[in-house]
Formats: structure tokens, sequence, C-alpha cells
């Protein structure tokens, strides 16, 4: 199943995600259902509030470089450090569609999560992967990159996303 993706305005999107059950019979499919949602919409990573579910789940497929493709599925992620100079970086988001911004985040983090598999993890990410992580943990926070903006640069923005939150666009994917 492929979900339409929350666009800006909608509550979900600024609401705190709640733990997942990993003992949810439905939580496989939800799984395999996200990466087929983010894959159509042509996204690096998706968070459940993105398709209008409030839990703490997160997948991720990137291609890193021709080598190396960046895929991991995080429930009930936890953040549990950061480190290293902040990196400013030009973000998009999928619930944000059409417009981009350099948004500074630290260049290392540290994580604790459960895979798909319902096994515990704790690790230490890097560059785009930490960054990819960050942006959508902040989706778990109710935050969405443009929260991370000088008022400056979002007040720049204000017209657009009016449209957005209107539906005044026109996207790829399915949208709510």
């Amino acid at each position: 199943m492929v979900y339409p993706i929350y666009l800006y305005g909608e509550d979900v999107l600024r609401k705190k995600a709640e733990d997942v059950d990993l003992n949810d019979p439905t939580l496989p499919s939800l799984i395999e259902d996200m990466f087929s949602t983010m894959r159509i919409a042509n996204g690096a990573g998706l968070a459940a509030p993105q398709i209008g579910i409030s839990k703490k789940l997160i997948v991720v497929e990137e291609k890193i470089s021709e080598e190396k493709t960046f895929k991991i599925v995080l429930i009930n992620p936890k953040l549990i450090g950061v480190g290293g100079d902040n990196v400013k970086f030009e973000e998009a988001c999928l619930s944000l569609p059409g417009i981009s911004a350099d948004v500074n985040r630290p260049f290392m983090i540290g994580l604790e999560w459960y895979d798909e598999n319902k096994e515990y993890h704790k690790e230490i990410f890097t560059e785009i992967e930490s960054r990819i992580i960050q942006h959508e943990l902040d989706h778990l926070d109710g935050k969405l990159y443009i929260d991370h903006l000088h008022p400056d640069v979002r007040m720049k923005l204000f017209m657009v996303l009016e449209d957005i939150k209107n539906r005044n666009i026109k996207v790829n994917y399915l949208i709510k």
C-alpha cells in the first residue's frame, strides 16, 4: 500500500509521536508500505507522522555512493548524543514540496533504536547518514526543518508555505 504524504499544515506533523509497540502484528507491513511510499515519492527518508501515523518509526534508503546504499529502519529511536561542528547543508522534505533551505545540524549523532527484527542497536552516525536521521527525528518531535531557519529566511518562504498549506501545488506523489 502506498500512503499519501501529509503536507505542511496538517496537525499530525506538529505532534510528538508515541512509541511503537514492537509486538504490533501490523508493524512489518507498515514498514514495507513506508518504504514503498518513500520510493514512489522519491524521498531519502520517511517518518510515520508524514503518513498520518503519530508513531516513532522511520525508514531511510539513500544511495551514498556507487558501492553503498544507506538503508535502515528505526523503531523508537532515541538521540543519545551529538558531536562535532554544526554543518550547513541544503535540505528538502516530502511534506514541504518545492522548497529547500540550508540547515545547520551537528556532524555526528549517537542513536539507540530497534530494527525491524526487534533487535536493539546503539551506534554513531556521521555526515549524510547523520543528517537524514536528524531530519527524520525532528518529525517524531513535531518539528520540520524550516523550524531551524532564521526568521528572516522563513519569512521569505511565507507565501510558498501558504501555497503548500492550501494545496496550491503540484507534486508527483499522493498527498493528504
